[in-house]
């Protein structure tokens, strides 16, 4: 292909390599030899075209961008003709760079060619994975240091960089009709796209607060990004440690140069001067520096008498574990992850290990499997955990991402491992279709499937108060809670749980209330296989029995220190809504599934941080 033969409007490479001094992120630091320094700017005299054919030329966009991708297999081959590709070439065959992170930086600027928004965060991050994470692959590429577990942290700090710019950009890039807000983080703060332009704020260049309250929550996101991936500057050396560091540094500057805005960005977009990335690079390496003193004052230390043994693995596999539980959690259990966001990053971490664990196992539970194939599969859940108490048991890098969680979570807060096999044993109960006649026969299920799990919390939470006696009342506490939660599952869950064969509410009960007749022996509540005979007095029944089980229960915040009473606020807050709305319309349940929309949840879980209740 000829150089004549460029769409119009391709820039020179001399305008693209010009730019680089003037982006957020330093493409290139002074402190690489020249060897490095080179295949770095030809990776963004790459990326930059990339950008110009997507965003800026005039034209068939879609059609520069497949004479792009034929140029880059001409760069490949040798043979590239555009000034910056043949730059490309000597990188491409003395680093050894595979093809498909450039091609997947093409198709990114596909997709903007028919993609103008994205409706979630799940999509706006798959949109990153091709705009974003492929630039940090191939810089490891550069330095001979790609390995799986180094470049999913990479990703974690490409997505949060991404991230800082379309918070940065929004002005820009709704003039270019595009909107990289997620629409559903939008309807969670009440902000629209009237917001995003300063014809819909009333004042010219000043954002609304629904457009700050969202941007302060991507924000928020892009830090915990950028933290998830931060221990990828531990696992580098020399001078390839400090440029991944400077990338780091320059997203936590940007990130505080939006916070300094207070979150203004339709005037323009707040920068970080090249002082303030300085400071935050110095800072950062002060921060790891602290972080690597005090492992390996930890690894000397004796353990706590008491303490689980620390798991075997590297760092990085540990933060890609918890990586996983978070967001199974976040995409699994919005009720539970709105609580525990309140929480401490090591807190947080380990009690989505938790949940993806009792996740795990509930799948198991409510699996299509045999009977005996999901028994065995529990049996295999139950010697996982003994392994976590085993001091010769250790998990391998490449071991379940789950258990790896678990066991690191374990090591930090001694988590009461016998109460996770309680869980195991009330899902046996589902597997062989145990039923109830008394309430507090389901007690004993509720305390398994629930209550365990408080109690696990409160090893995460820090054992309240200051004798054996005051922890004793604090798991029974939790306890309680645990209880009425569960029966608030087991009310929301009524219609689908009976068309699934299964009923948890007392046999007693249904019988009281005439949804299953008193005379058949055993009161067996097969009956109620046909939702609709569960009677508005037996749901009102219940919901009183679970608001009572609340009300004792959260005595247990006054015993807990701020974060964690308002991680149990959030949470018990929004499950006594949902008995709230239950109670309000009890044949509800028959017919559907009722829940809180995300924006009364956020609230639920804002007035619980203030100490009010939701």
């Amino acid at each position: 292909m000829l150089l004549a033969d460029l769409p119009a409007g391709v820039p020179t490479a001399g305008a693209v390599v010009a730019r680089a001094g003037a982006e957020n992120f330093p493409v290139v630091s002074r402190l690489l030899p020249r060897r490095e320094r080179s295949h770095l700017l030809a990776l963004y005299g790459f990326a930059r075209l990339v950008d110009e054919l997507g965003d800026t030329i005039v034209g068939d966009r879609l059609a520069a961008l497949d004479w792009l991708e034929a140029e880059l297999d001409l760069a490949f081959a040798g043979r590239a003709s555009h000034p910056l590709m043949v730059r490309l070439q000597p990188s491409l065959r003395e680093c050894a760079l595979p093809r498909e992170p450039f091609a997947r930086l093409i198709e990114a600027n596909r997709v903007d060619q028919r993609v103008s928004r994205y409706e979630t965060w799940e999509q706006l991050r798959g949109y990153c994975a091709l705009s974003a994470n492929p630039v940090g692959e191939l810089v490891l590429h550069v330095f001979g240091l790609a390995t799986p577990t180094r470049i999913a942290l990479s990703d974690s700090i490409c997505t949060a960089l991404q991230l800082t710019e379309h918070c940065q950009d929004v002005a820009e890039d709704f003039v270019s009709g595009r909107v990289y807000l997620p629409a559903q983080d939008m309807a969670r703060f009440g902000c629209t796209t009237a917001d995003l332009g300063s014809a819909g704020n009333g004042r010219a260049g000043h954002g609304s607060e629904p457009l700050r309250a969202v941007l302060a929550f991507e924000v928020a996101r892009a830090r915990e990004l950028l933290a998830d991936g931060t221990p990828l500057i531990d696992e580098l050396r020399g001078r390839p440690r400090l440029a991944v560091a400077a990338f780091v540094a320059g997203g936590r500057a940007a990130l505080g140069a939006i916070e300094r805005a207070r979150y203004e960005v339709l005037a323009g977009a707040p920068r970080a001067g090249s002082g303030r990335r300085a400071l935050a690079l110095a800072s950062l390496l002060a921060e790891r520096a602290r972080a690597r003193a005090g492992a390996v004052a930890g690894r000397r230390a004796p353990a706590p008498a008491g303490s689980a043994p620390a798991i075997a693995g590297s760092a990085p596999a540990i933060a890609a574990a918890y990586r996983y539980c978070e967001s199974l959690t976040r995409t699994q259990a919005a009720n539970f992850y709105y609580g525990i966001r309140l929480l401490a990053r090591d807190r947080r971490r380990a009690m989505c290990a938790v949940y993806a664990f009792a996740r795990r196992v509930d799948d198991i539970g409510d699996g299509s499997a045999e009977v005996t194939q999901k028994l065995h599969q529990l049996d295999v859940q139950t010697s996982a955990l003994r392994a976590l108490e085993s001091p010769s048991a250790g998990l391998r890098e490449e071991s379940d991402p789950v258990m790896v969680a678990l066991a690191d979570a374990h090591a930090r807060f001694c988590l009461p491992i016998a109460a996770l096999g309680e869980l195991i044993e009330g899902v046996r109960m589902d597997v062989h279709g145990v039923t109830y006649e008394r309430f507090e026969d389901l007690v004993v299920y509720c305390r398994r499937v629930a209550g365990a799990i408080g109690r696990v919390c409160l090893a995460v939470f820090g054992a309240p108060g200051r004798d054996a006696a005051d922890r004793e009342e604090a798991a029974r506490l939790a306890d309680e809670l645990g209880v009425a939660m569960q029966l608030t599952n087991i009310l929301r869950d009524l219609r689908e749980d009976a068309e699934g064969g299964r009923v948890y509410l007392p046999a007693e009960d249904l019988r009281r209330f005439g949804s299953i007749d008193s005379r058949e022996p055993g009161g067996a509540p097969q009956a109620l296989a046909s939702p609709a005979l569960a009677s508005p007095a037996l749901i009102l029944f219940e919901v009183d029995r679970a608001q009572a089980a609340f009300q004792r229960g959260l005595r247990l915040v006054p015993m807990l220190d701020r974060r964690a009473g308002a991680c149990v606020l959030a949470m018990s807050g929004i499950y006594q809504r949902l008995l709230d709305r239950i109670a309000a319309d009890p044949q509800r349940v028959l017919s559907e599934r009722v829940s809180l929309p995300a924006r009364e949840k956020l609230w639920v879980a804002a007035r619980s941080m203030l100490g009010g209740r939701g």
